[in-house]
């Protein structure tokens, strides 16, 4: 494993989800009750880069096109608007460790 220093603990805490990259990949992360999320940060369907969580659910929406993304495992929950009948199974994100280290939250995209 390779840990990469991608926010501040207290800047994750206060913007409650952020992107950042690492290496070739944008990673979503977000801090929900204690516990740390990392995702691929890019739309599957057009590419868009994620950021924004819904508190209460656990899921980000892609701004452009609605798709709709369970921080917690990636999956797709809702497809984008202009392909509703899109095959969702095959469309989620991939998810990463992610961990805090001191004042640092790391995560480990190889």
């Amino acid at each position: 494993m390779t840990w990469h220093k991608v926010a501040g603990v207290k800047t994750l805490e206060q913007a409650k989800s952020a992107s950042a990259k690492v290496g070739d990949h944008i990673v979503y992360l977000a801090k929900r009750d204690g516990k740390l999320y990392a995702m691929d940060g890019v739309c599957s369907h057009a590419k868009c880069i994620l950021d924004d969580i819904d508190e209460k659910t656990l899921k980000t929406k892609c701004r452009f096109h609605g798709a709709e993304f369970d921080i917690t495992n990636g999956t797709m929950l809702v497809p984008p608007s202009i392909a509703p009948d899109m095959d969702k199974s095959k469309f989620g994100l991939k998810t990463f460790p992610v961990r805090e280290n001191g004042m640092f939250v790391e995560v480990d995209v190889d």
